[in-house]
């Protein structure tokens, strides 16, 4: 009794520290992208496109430290199926298609396709690297079950979105908008939505390729 009580609190406690770096992870993410963000403004007048261009800049930056960090963490990514079978292809060709044939890339010229591969390319990769790969694994080590990994991950999903509460203010600020609290809360509510429809594709094929593709378009249809 007193064996299994002691193990019920160091899995307790496991667990707690694994979801609180978790949480320490992403808080130092979100700064670091905001300080490549800021140092990129030094140089560079601050518009609604060139805020776009910054956060794409650090995404991209930070995409690729963390994937260095997780290989010295030795915790995977799970970007690939194991059998790259025909559904995939089909997938990955149906994305492509709709990014190209988005009505955007000719009524609103270079700006709108550069945005167009900021919001359905580089950020479904940068946040799904995060998400459904390392945050997704690093809970499966606590986790009996994966629905406890699904369900947490959704929740963190939509918390993560106030990290981006100083790009939203400023765009609020720029087209003289109110009520910034409540499109902070919107953010959030539709980042939770999107992690548990995007935990769920997960949930069923093992891999983050597939909610890279899905967050892409998802991310065409609701910009």
């Amino acid at each position: 009794m007193l064996g299994k009580k002691i193990e019920k609190n160091s899995r307790f406690t496991k667990g707690a520290y694994t979801i609180s770096s978790i949480l320490g992870l992403l808080v130092v993410i979100q700064c670091l992208l905001f300080c490549i963000k800021h140092c990129i403004f030094l140089f560079v007048t601050r518009a609604s496109f060139s805020d776009s261009m910054a956060t794409m800049f650090g995404m991209i930056v930070l995409s690729v430290l963390f994937i260095l960090f997780a290989k010295k963490q030795k915790i995977s990514l799970s970007v690939f199926p194991r059998i790259f079978s025909k559904y995939y292809i089909l997938g990955t060709c149906i994305a492509v298609v709709l990014l190209v044939m988005t009505p955007s890339n000719y009524s609103g010229g270079f700006q709108a396709i550069i945005l167009l591969v900021y919001g359905s390319v580089i950020t479904p990769v940068f946040e799904e690297l995060i998400f459904r790969g390392y945050v997704w694994n690093k809970l499966n080590t606590i986790f009996k079950k994966e629905w406890g990994t699904y369900i947490v991950t959704a929740v963190l999903f939509g918390v993560w979105h106030f990290g981006y509460f100083d790009s939203i203010a400023f765009r609020v600020e720029l087209l003289g908008h109110t009520g910034l609290a409540k499109i902070m809360l919107m953010k959030v509510v539709i980042g939770l939505a999107f992690g548990v429809v995007l935990g769920a594709f997960r949930l069923i094929t093992k891999n983050s390729y597939s909610t890279i593709l899905l967050h892409g378009v998802m991310n065409i249809f609701g910009k």
